[in-house]
């Protein structure tokens, strides 16, 4: 999973963030029925700054995204740490 800064909306032809700050694997992938909950953790000192954006991939670097999402400003600190729950529904 992937943090970045860029504030360009979410498209379906995008391949990567906008500007990507910090990328870090999954720390946990969960299926229940029709629901994969993918989970990444940031720690201090990764991807600080004033993050807006996310995006789901299947490499640690380039890769395909699977999905993007633009969001109000969150403000990382240096010392804060940030865990993020993305859940895909496939149907």
């Amino acid at each position: 999973m992937a943090v970045g800064t860029g504030s360009t909306a979410a498209a379906a032809g995008d391949s990567a963030l906008g500007s990507e700050a910090d990328r870090n694997a999954l720390t946990s992938t969960t299926v229940s029925g029709a629901d994969i909950a993918y989970v990444a953790t940031f720690a201090a000192g990764e991807g600080t700054g004033a993050l807006t954006e996310a995006g789901l991939f299947n490499a640690s670097s380039s890769g395909d995204m699977l999905c993007r999402t633009v969001f109000a400003v969150v403000n990382k600190g240096a010392s804060d740490s940030m865990t993020i729950t993305w859940t895909v529904t496939v149907s």
